[in-house]
């Protein structure tokens, strides 16, 4: 008995392990404030926007990431902005005219999504392996 539950500790630790590793790599850790598309507007024209700005497509918007003048250096502000050729050109011209250059959003690793599609696959692998173990005997002490 003791021997079963070595074992099953020892692969939910790595289960446990490689989760954490997926998660580390595809987390976004910055603190965003979300604000309003009329509020970022606004500040993108004024200028209050420093450094560069992140678009990146999601479900039918996009995902606008940046950081505002006075704002915490580790806090940046997220907002969404209907996908749309009139909107985003909007966004770009404001952009030119305050010098903030639109960076395209990263991309998650190769190694992320393989590792996140094959997961599954091992868990059952793992969980196959041990129950046909345990039911041909194999962890009993003689």
């Amino acid at each position: 008995m003791n021997r079963i539950f070595r074992n099953t500790i020892f692969y939910l630790l790595i289960f446990l392990v490689i989760i954490g590793v997926v998660s580390f790599f595809n987390g976004n850790n910055q603190p965003t404030e979300p604000i309003s598309y009329d509020k970022f507007m606004q500040e993108l024209e004024a200028g209050n926007v420093e450094g560069d700005l992140t678009l990146q497509p999601e479900r039918g918007v996009y995902e606008v990431r940046g950081q505002l003048e006075g704002q915490e250096e580790e806090k940046g502000f997220i907002t969404y902005v209907w996908d749309n050729p009139e909107t985003l050109n909007r966004i770009e011209q404001a952009a030119e005219a305050a010098d903030v250059k639109i960076l395209p959003a990263k991309e998650t690793s190769g190694w992320v999504t393989f590792f996140t599609s094959i997961i599954p696959f091992i868990i059952i692998f793992i969980l196959f392996f041990f129950l046909l173990n345990q039911a041909q005997g194999g962890g009993s002490v003689s």
